[in-house]
C-alpha cells in the first residue's frame, strides 16, 4: 500500500476466538484471503459484499458509529460462507472486529444475546 491511511483496525478477543476456530478448519487459504479482506477494508469500509447490519437488543451506538456484515466465500458448502461482523467509526476512524464465523456455525448470525454482550464489551474498552 501506498501513503498512510487514515483508518486502523482493532481486533476484539472475540473476533481472535472465532479466527483461530476458523483458521483451524480452513488453514492458510483462509488466513490470506481475511489478511486481504482486512486491507481492503482500510481503503474502503463498505465494500460491496457488504452490509449496514441491525443492532442486538437495545444496543445504542454513539454518533459515527455503524454496524456492519461482509460476506465471504472460501469453499463450497455452507461451512465455506463465512460472515465477518464488524464495527466501523467514521469520527475516530476505527474498525473494530466483532465476530467471524461460518454459514455452518450460525445460519444467520450469531444469538442477539451473545452478539449483545461481545459488542457491549467492544465498545466499553
Amino acid at each position: 500500500m501506498t501513503g498512510s491511511n487514515p483508518y486502523l483496525i482493532e481486533e476484539s478477543e472475540n473476533f481472535k476466538r472465532s479466527f483461530k476456530k476458523l483458521a483451524k478448519i480452513h488453514g492458510s487459504g483462509f488466513v490470506e484471503l481475511v489478511v486481504e479482506v482486512l486491507e481492503n477494508l482500510l481503503e474502503d469500509q463498505y465494500p460491496i459484499n457488504s452490509r449496514n447490519e441491525p443492532l442486538p437488543g437495545k444496543i445504542q451506538l454513539t454518533e459515527g458509529w455503524t454496524f456492519h456484515k461482509l460476506e465471504l466465500r472460501v469453499s463450497k458448502g455452507a461451512s465455506g460462507q463465512i460472515r465477518l461482523m464488524y464495527l466501523v467509526s467514521t469520527t475516530i476512524c476505527v474498525i473494530r472486529l466483532v465476530w467471524i464465523y461460518s454459514h455452518e456455525q450460525f445460519a444467520k448470525r450469531p444469538p442477539d444475546k451473545d452478539l449483545k454482550s461481545v459488542i457491549k464489551d467492544i465498545l466499553d474498552a
